[in-house]
């Protein structure tokens, strides 16, 4: 793979893998044809990827525990991972039996559907839980649609492509329901206020990272003291609120760094610092290599 393809997971750089597994031949989407593990991909998922598209990944087999953006998740069978554009991806552990299942998909290729659903309401639903833990009879359903993708998808005939959209439709609706079914069992056990506070943080500094690193940016953003508010959040995760900007910035440019052939200078501009050599002593003093040093490991 060249260079500028590493680190980033797209419908192309799949596609260009060949793999015998995966049916690609629609330019925005792809769908797998049987369970494979990951490392049949040519993907490093020990390294944070972009994830350029929308995807749904089902675990048919295994454990693992996968970091979306800054959040770390459990998978295990009969568990839906959920991506939408520009979520940032890592694997920190699997299990050797890891097998997955999935969809990958452009917001073009879905954008003539007319969802009944205010698509903001979707993406903030799935930001707040990328992943489901559902029983078997729901994981049985998800996937016999997928398999249904997948026959239809196969055909080479007339319609074959509003099929799969509308079957996809289908399937994107299976899983709102799934979540909706989860948040009417929560109802009981609703956030607490400083939970509450963690949660919007985090939403806000997804959307904000590249520009604003400031404690007081999102205290005033939260209606909060900077001093009340970074209490709030170490007492709710451990972690301090500069500590989570770090993590969510260092992320960034570590994707950045493997997924693009961008300069260190185009990189240090992208997530606003004042020069390269800022990027640069910043970068290393919290991973403890220089940026080209972490692009060439």
């Amino acid at each position: 793979m060249k260079k500028e393809d590493y680190g980033k997971i797209s419908i192309e750089t799949i596609a260009k893998q060949g793999h015998v597994n995966v049916i690609a031949e629609l330019d925005d989407f792809i769908v797998s044809k049987k369970p494979a593990a990951t490392g049949e991909y040519s993907f490093d998922f020990k390294h944070p990827h972009i994830v350029e598209g929308i995807a749904f990944a089902f675990c048919i087999r295994g454990t693992a525990k996968v970091k979306i953006n800054l959040t770390a998740y459990d998978v295990a069978e009969n568990s839906v991972l959920i991506i939408m554009p520009n979520y940032i991806i890592q694997i920190v552990a699997q299990s050797a039996d890891l097998q997955i299942e999935f969809l990958f998909f452009s917001f073009d290729f879905i954008s003539t559907i007319r969802f009944t659903t205010e698509i903001g309401h979707v993406a903030k639903t799935i930001e707040q839980q990328a992943c489901l833990h559902v029983d078997e009879i729901a994981f049985g359903e998800l996937l016999s649609v997928h398999g249904l993708i997948v026959k239809q998808y196969q055909k080479q005939i007339a319609y074959r492509e509003e099929v799969v959209k509308n079957l996809l439709y289908a399937l994107v609706y299976q899983i709102l329901q799934l979540y909706a079914i989860n948040k009417a069992k929560g109802q009981d056990s609703r956030l607490n206020h400083k939970e509450e506070v963690y949660v919007k943080f985090m939403t806000l500094l997804f959307t904000h990272y590249k520009t604003e690193r400031s404690v007081q940016f999102y205290a005033d953003k939260l209606y909060l003291s900077p001093k009340y508010f970074s209490k709030v959040i170490k007492e709710a995760n451990g972690r301090s609120v500069p500590e989570w900007i770090d993590e969510m910035v260092v992320m960034a440019a570590k994707a950045l760094l493997k997924s693009s052939d961008l300069t260190v200078a185009q990189i240090a501009n992208e997530l606003n610092f004042a020069n390269p050599s800022f990027f640069g002593t910043y970068f290393r003093k919290r991973v403890g290599l220089t940026p080209q040093q972490y692009r060439q490991k």
